[in-house]
């Protein structure tokens, strides 16, 4: 699956070329559900045939080369996909990219000049790499998870050298007197667990510290006394992308720590996408550096002045032509584009489902003010 770089990437490429652009629903559980995808691709293909522009100087031979790149991509496809979702771009001359998705998209196909992309946004919000710790006072075992792959990465262990108590209930050293009150065995190696399990807790840390960058998210499970300080160790290093899952616990299986990933990212996500859409709505009633509806933001993206722009699907099924210019606008000035959900969706949809967060304030319509910049 691409990145969000990839994307920008590919939407450049073809930006100028006639693209065939196929999405296909894989999320189905039913066996005779799994099967339904290709009635559904196909209804859209004959429909791209039946409305195909022939007055286009070689539409038609073109259109027929990808249907026939397309057919040998979809040939190695089990009826179940494999994969939440699955996404091909080809052109006349090639398949551009075939790969499965890390979640589901709508089963649809596009033929028009330039990549469709903005289903894609759907499943690359979920391809955000996580990082997992499960963690209890003698070991945290380290996962990172990304696409839908959960792959273990390290295992960290406290160790607790203990030195044997030097007098209790042994013969008093030369020296002892009986007045002296020291430290019990038993003080001694609780002290000695703590300190380990501290190193361990530190060591963790900065392993994690080493696996996750600014763009990762970081979900602990385990014990709560141990996450709960593991937490405290992260703060410095991922303020707002840590979040503590009560329900992992250390005997959860991998396919429980994946869907605890997926469960403790999508919750990360949509509450900095809420934050975010907060602050634009703020802005931009501040008449700062934010536009919020369709007509505010489409006259920052043709200003070129947008950082980054926020959709829902609500948004994107409703108007799909204006979304589709909005998000290929984004790209062509390098914003960061993202399909948001959740709290997110709520506040994006009541304030007209699309807005954008700006590098520079454009001069009001009509001219007359210079821009501002931030």
């Amino acid at each position: 699956m691409l990145t969000q770089a990839e994307v920008l990437t590919l939407h450049r490429s073809l930006s100028g070329e006639r693209v065939l652009s196929v999405y296909i629903d894989g999320s189905a559980a039913d066996p005779a559900e799994q099967r339904s995808w290709r009635t559904q691709l196909d209804h859209h293909l004959d429909k791209i045939r039946h409305s195909l522009d022939k007055t286009l100087p070689g539409e038609e031979d073109r259109l027929e080369k990808c249907l026939g790149l397309l057919s040998s991509a979809l040939a190695g496809l089990e009826p179940s996909i494999g994969a939440p979702g699955w996404a091909a771009f080809v052109t006349s001359g090639q398949v551009h990219e075939s790969a499965p998705l890390s979640s589901g998209t709508p089963t649809l196909a596009k033929w028009r000049t330039g990549a469709y992309l903005a289903p894609y946004f759907r499943a690359l919000k979920d391809n955000r790499q996580a990082v997992v710790i499960v963690a209890d006072a003698t070991e945290a075992t380290i996962y990172v998870h990304r696409a839908g792959v959960l792959e273990r990465r390290d295992k960290i262990r406290a160790h607790h050298p203990v030195d044997p108590p030097q007098h209790m209930g042994t013969p008093p050293l030369p020296g002892f007197h009986t007045g002296t009150r020291g430290p019990t065995g038993h003080d001694m190696a609780q002290r000695a667990l703590l300190k380990g399990r501290d190193r361990m807790l530190a060591d963790t840390a900065a392993r994690v510290a080493e696996l996750a960058d600014g763009d990762t998210w970081v979900v602990l499970g385990g014990i709560k006394k141990v996450t709960s300080q593991l937490e405290g160790e992260l703060a410095s290093t991922a303020p707002h992308r840590v979040i503590t899952l009560p329900s992992l616990d250390v005997h959860a299986s991998d396919a429980e720590i994946a869907a605890g990933a997926r469960a403790g990212a999508a919750e990360l996500r949509d509450a900095a996408d809420a934050k975010r859409i907060g602050e634009i709505v703020g802005a931009a009633a501040a008449h700062g550096l934010g536009a919020v509806g369709a007509a505010a933001t489409k006259y920052a993206l043709e200003q070129a002045c947008v950082r980054d722009l926020y959709v829902t699907d609500r948004h994107l099924g409703r108007y799909e032509r204006d979304a589709e210019d909005a998000v290929r606008a984004a790209l062509d000035q390098g914003a960061l584009v993202e399909e948001v959900s959740g709290k997110a969706a709520e506040l994006l949809d009541a304030e007209g489902g699309i807005a954008a967060g700006l590098r520079f304030r454009p001069a009001p319509i009509g001219g007359g003010a210079r821009a501002e910049r931030s």
